[in-house]
This record gives C-alpha cells, sequence and structure tokens, in this order.
C-alpha cells in the first residue's frame, strides 16, 4: 500500500567534491553514503526504518566532462536540510550550477497521465533468484540472488518491471522490434554496514530510455517508492523528462 498521496515530494541536487576525503569514502561505501544522506532528516519513528519513513531514493552520476565531480540526486517526502554536511563535501566548481538544489515534484507529476511518454534514467541492480530445478544438485548459490551480466537479461528484466509498474518500453523509430533502451554496465557498488563486516558488492547497470505511461496510479507509485531491490545502497529512483 501507498502512502505517497499525503506526502509532499522533493528532489534534492547535490555537487559532490571528489578531492574530499568524506565523499570519497561514501562513494566507496554505499552504506556510509546512505547514512551521510540520512544526516539530513529528522529522526523516524522507533521501529521504522528512516529511508521507508522519508521515501528516500537515491543515485549517483559521474560527470564525464567534471571528473571532479559526481551528481547526487536524492528524492525524499520530507524536506531535507543539507547544512549539517561535513566540511568541503559539497563542490563549489559545479560549472555556474547552483551546488545544492531543492525542488517540489508534486505539480509536475500531478500532470501524469496514461499514454504520456517520456525520456527515463533508472539505475538498478537487476538480479534473478537461483532455483534448483535438478534432483540431487548440491549447489552453493540455490535460493541465493544472483546478478543479471547478459544485457538482453537485462532488458527482458527491464520489461516486467514494466508491466508491474505501469509503462511500457517504447521502440526505436528506425525498428520496431528493438527496444530504445540503452543499458551502461554501472560501476560495481560496495557496502560495508560496520568496521569489520565483510565487503557487499552489488552489480549496476544504468538504463537511459523511453517510456509510454499505461497506468497512471502503478506508475506514480514507481517514481514515489523506486523499482527494483536495493534502494538503501542507491538503485531504483526512477528520473522522468517529459518527451516534447
Amino acid at each position: 500500500s501507498t502512502h505517497w498521496k499525503d506526502n509532499m515530494l522533493y528532489l534534492s541536487r547535490l555537487y559532490l567534491d571528489n578531492t574530499s576525503r568524506h565523499v570519497r569514502s561514501d562513494l566507496g561505501n554505499c552504506h556510509g553514503l546512505h547514512k551521510t544522506i540520512l544526516s539530513a532528516f529528522s529522526q523516524s519513528p522507533s521501529g521504522m526504518p528512516a529511508r521507508d519513513h522519508f521515501g528516500v531514493l537515491f543515485r549517483t552520476e559521474a560527470m564525464n566532462d567534471h571528473p571532479g565531480i559526481t551528481r547526487l540526486l536524492i528524492q525524499s517526502n520530507a524536506t531535507p536540510d543539507w547544512t549539517h554536511l561535513p566540511d568541503w563535501y559539497i563542490s563549489d566548481a559545479s560549472e555556474g550550477q547552483q551546488p545544492i538544489t531543492l525542488r517540489p515534484l508534486d505539480a509536475d507529476y500531478g500532470r501524469i497521465g496514461v499514454g504520456m511518454r517520456f525520456l527515463f534514467r533508472l539505475r538498478v541492480n537487476p538480479t534473478k533468484r537461483i532455483s534448483d530445478r535438478t534432483p540431487g544438485r548440491d549447489d552453493p548459490l540455490v535460493g541465493k540472488r544472483v546478478d543479471l551480466l547478459r544485457e538482453e537479461d537485462q532488458i527482458a528484466w527491464l520489461h516486467r518491471k514494466s508491466e508491474q509498474h505501469g509503462f511500457r518500453l517504447l521502440k526505436t523509430d528506425i525498428d520496431s522490434e528493438i527496444t530504445d533502451v540503452q543499458t551502461a554496465k554501472g560501476e560495481k557498488t560496495y557496502g560495508r554496514k560496520r568496521r569489520g563486516d565483510a565487503r557487499m558488492t552489488f552489480g549496476g547497470v544504468l538504463f537511459n530510455g523511453r517510456l509510454e505511461v499505461t497506468n497512471q496510479e502503478m506508475f506514480l507509485t514507481a517514481l514515489h517508492d523506486g523499482i527494483g531491490s536495493g534502494k538503501a545502497f542507491g538503485f531504483g529512483l526512477l528520473s522522468i523528462a517529459e518527451i516534447g
């Protein structure tokens, strides 16, 4: 069940300074970055994970033309306070862009209807569960989730998600058989909950493409709640821009 109708929704954009020791540490440990982001929000009610309570989804984006800067997008259902970030965390060289911006999304999302088409960007951790169909097979991976590594499997995963989330992937103008989605293998995401813990690794895929809304309610829920697993690790935020 979703409570998104009761909440305002905000998008923060931060330009991080890659020369900062704290930024480098957070970019190398998604648990650390998650913690830094949540420090901009108040305490959540006891027993309620803060990420869920504040509806936090985020994505980091490397800026090829500015290797010293990382763009960080954060969606939340409460207004964050970014004044308590560590010193030197925010870049002052973001090429005329405000280093920190915050804007409400409700007016934009309130206009979304069936049949509207959008450019989209989505970074996800597509996985499948290994099932055991062979009797007597002793495989340590059975029941575990493994990353989908082949592009066709990743696109098939996205097709399944689109059906569950109220949109369809558009085809290219040149060939009606080919889905208009580019996949880029994201850098692996690493995490460690506490010092001394084993390092966790997540395979990321960045999808850029075009979609059409088929179910308004399901699509708005996907925008608010994110898509796929690993949302605490920087996956699942669906970003859209209307096609002219």
